[in-house]
This record gives structure tokens, sequence and C-alpha cells, in this order.
């Protein structure tokens, strides 16, 4: 849930917990173990400018079930007032106040920029600010003991997924390609993301969404939705220049593309005469962290297996590979992030070898490899600019 700070001028977006199989918001919060969580054990493994780090804020129980009205409304319905919203029936609420306790009376929440939209401080000549989320998943290929599979674990899951009929079609992203260092392999794994997105790529448009899985855009509507002044087309999403190494990227924009290719930003490169995956790029530093995990999907479900708790809920069939991840973590999580422990607790696991510290890494390792990836752009029209 976003909103416009009016002190700062910067947008913000609130991120509330929510019930894993519901879907509906909970009030079971826990925004101060998820914030030491990702200081203590997955920020080490980034440089700052690719990080947004959260704050915790406490809402009235009240306030949270207004807000929780939201995401049933129209997308990118702009609501200038609170009070808007105690127009609409409760029971649109993704926050029912029957399911909240009567002793609860404030819920926590994580809040951060929201990377959609920035500030615009040269009116005259500033164009839309344009975001692409990617969710560039595993990047390596992994090995299985005992068992010899010719896909990467994206892939195979896409199979089954389609198997299972919930997605209607497969689609050609491969996430090898987009970490593979060749730019040929690494655009078109980009194209085959914006002609069917699933849920890896979603694209903002001065913080309006306007192309995901859930509501794609037709190609032919690309171009006229990103630059509606003709200033630019949709190939110019595939380009953006390296600020830094980060992923804020700036350029005039004419009849003409863009100079470099978003892979350049991604990748960490500054031509496409040189071009690889560098380690200090967004992309090589999600990379190495993935890699922290050793063992695997398959050998993780065997030491989940292993595990007294695991044996109990085994009982009742048989679990899938790809359950695994969501039952480790809520078999495992609370011991693993232990609100006593945590703050004593840090990347020492990385030394260990035992099974209960592989699984740790493995279960580290699922954040990196579900993380979110978002580029900007901003586009400057041709003019004279004064300091």
């Amino acid at each position: 849930m976003g909103l416009l700070n009016k002190l700062s001028a910067f947008r913000i977006v609130w991120r509330f917990a929510k019930a894993r199989k519901s879907g509906l918001l909970t009030w079971k919060a826990k925004s101060e173990l998820v914030s030491q969580y990702m200081e203590r054990m997955v920020t080490p493994f980034f440089d700052s400018v690719f990080l947004v780090s959260p704050r915790i804020i406490e809402m009235r129980v009240e306030d949270v079930h207004q807000l929780a009205k939201i995401p049933s409304l129209p997308a990118n319905m702009k609501l200038e007032q609170f009070d808007e919203l105690l127009a609409f029936p409760n029971n649109l609420s993704f926050l029912p106040l029957s399911n909240i306790p009567r002793n609860v009376t404030k819920l926590s929440a994580l809040e951060m920029l929201d990377a959609t939209r920035i500030p615009k401080h040269l009116i005259t000549y500033v164009g839309p600010t344009i975001t692409v989320e990617i969710k560039p998943k595993q990047g390596f290929y992994q090995n299985h003991l005992s068992m010899d599979f010719p896909y990467c674990n994206n892939c195979i899951l896409q199979l089954e997924k389609c198997g299972s009929d919930h997605y209607e079609e497969m689609y050609d992203f491969c996430p090898l390609d987009l970490y593979s260092g060749n730019f040929s392999k690494m655009k078109s794994s980009l194209e085959a993301l914006m002609k069917v997105p699933h849920r890896n790529l979603r694209i903002f448009v001065d913080g309006n969404l306007v192309h995901s899985d859930e509501s794609p855009l037709d190609a032919t509507l690309l171009t006229p939705t990103l630059f509606p002044s003709g200033q630019g087309n949709a190939d110019d999403l595939m380009t953006a220049v390296d600020v830094n190494n980060a992923t804020l990227s700036w350029q005039f924009c004419g009849s003409n593309q863009l100079h470099v290719q978003l892979c350049l930003v991604l990748a960490g490169c500054s031509d496409v005469r040189d071009f690889s995956l560098r380690d200090h790029s967004v992309l090589g530093q999600i990379l190495s962290a993935q890699r922290i995990d050793s063992v695997g999907i398959v050998r993780a479900h065997q030491i989940f297996q292993s595990l007294p708790a695991a044996a109990q809920v085994c009982r009742c069939g048989v679990v899938r590979y790809f359950e695994v991840t969501k039952l480790l973590q809520y078999l495992v999580q609370k011991q693993l992030l232990d609100k006593n422990r945590l703050p004593v607790r840090g990347l020492e696991v990385l030394e260990r070898t035992d099974d209960r510290s592989l699984l740790e890494r493995y279960l580290l390792a699922a954040s990196m490899k579900d993380c979110s990836v978002c580029t900007l752009r901003i586009v400057l029209y041709r003019g004279q600019y004064k300091t």
C-alpha cells in the first residue's frame, strides 16, 4: 500500500504481514523480526546502493482495516484523502475486524521508499518515471544428488505449474540466460518476460501498474502507454545508462533509442563490446548470495524429512518437492529467527556443514532466489537545462 508523504514529497509504501494460506492481513505481524533478519542476514551480501532500508511504524487496527480495502478497489485508483475509504463497504477489507483479538489495538508495518516513483524537480523537462520490476529467480544450474534434471529449477517449476493448470502457457524466460553474462541471451530473456510476465515482471508508469501477469498490456499498446508524447518506444525499455552501477538511470530520450541496454545496468557493464556479468553488479551480488545454498531442494527435502517435526507433517501423505520450501519455513522459521537468538546470530552459519546449518543456508538462499530488482528511468526531454 503506497501513499505520498506531503512533507518530503516522496512516495512511501507500507508492507503489512499476510497470512500464508488466506492472503488476508494478519495481526500477528513480525515487523521487528523481519527488519532484524534483513539487516543481519541479508544486508551483508549487498552494496548499500542496491538496498532500501525499511523503518517500523505502528497504526491503529481500525485504520489498517480501512487501508486494507485498497487491494479490492480498481487498479491504480487514486484516493486523495483517507476518509474516502470510509465510504466503501467493510467487507472489501483484507483485514476483517472480526479476526482481531480485542486486546490488539495496533499493528506494525514496514515503511519503505516507493521504488516506482521519485520526485521530479525539473517539471518542464521531465517525462514519465518508468519502473521495471523483475524477479530474476535462481541464476545457476543446481546439480541434485541421484537425480538428473535437464532444466534449471525455475523451468522445472514452470513445467509443474503448467501441468497443474496454474499457468495457461509456458514462457521462454530462463534465469540462466538472464545471469549468463551473454548479452544476446540476457536481452532475449528480458524480451521473453516482457511478452509473458507471469509473476516475474511488472511495469509501472509514474507509480501506476500498466503491465503484469494479472493485467497484461497488449504489445501494440506498450509504446503509447510508456511514451504518450512519442518521445520514445517500447524498445527503449531495454535501454538505460549505468550510474554508479546502481538501478537508477537517467538519459535524454528523443526519437533515437537510448545508448546502452538495460542489460548493462543489471550486469554492471558500460559497453556491449566488453559485456559480462560483473561481480559488483546487482545480479552478480544476488547470484553470489544464492550460491550459499550448496544442497538444493532435493537434499533439503531429505534433511527436512529427517527432522521429527517433518515426520509428523508427512504422515498424511507425500510432500511435493515444490512445496518443500514453504513447509521448511513453516516448521523451522521460529527456531531460525527466534527473537531472542537473532541479535547474537549472524552469518556464522555459512562456516558450518552440519545438516541443520545446511538447511539454514538453504532457507537463507531462498530469500535471494525470490527477491525483486527495480530499475527506474526518468525520461528527460531534449532542451536546455539550467543548473
